[in-house]
């Protein structure tokens, strides 16, 4: 089988599971207090491709972000399928709004959302909880 250059597959982890159960996705390079959620620490990684910023509330993980740009749409729309598919955890995803910059989902269970900012190529999945306490 051959596999795509964007198949260098990015890290997946499991919302809400504890903290002490993350496999790290790659070398930490930066540990801080989230600005907007008393509580909460980002912690970024490097990964094959860019960063990814995990975001630990009360011991567990809560939010994912991909700054990992992809090469070209077929690759972005290849990567956004595959987390898409992985964060939603068989449920489906609602469009709720394109501001020009980029779209926010909800998942079908309303227990998740996603952020695509496809002017930086970047992809968020977090809970809802977590949602509420960083906006």
């Amino acid at each position: 089988m051959n596999r795509h250059p964007t198949d260098t597959l990015l890290p997946l982890l499991e919302l809400l599971c504890s903290a002490d159960e993350i496999r790290l996705p790659g070398e930490l390079t930066s540990s801080s207090p989230h600005e907007n959620a008393p509580g909460a620490v980002v912690n970024t990684y490097a990964v094959d491709g860019g960063r990814l910023l995990l975001t630990l509330w009360r011991g567990r993980l809560h939010e994912v972000i991909y700054q990992t740009p992809a090469e070209s749409g077929e690759d972005a729309e290849r990567r956004n399928d595959r987390l898409f598919a992985h964060y939603g955890q068989g449920e489906g995803w609602n469009e709720i709004l394109d501001n020009g910059f980029g779209k926010t989902y909800r998942g079908a269970g309303q227990q998740r959302y996603a952020l695509w900012s496809y002017v930086m190529d970047f992809m968020t999945f977090g809970t809802m909880e977590f949602h509420q306490v960083k906006w």
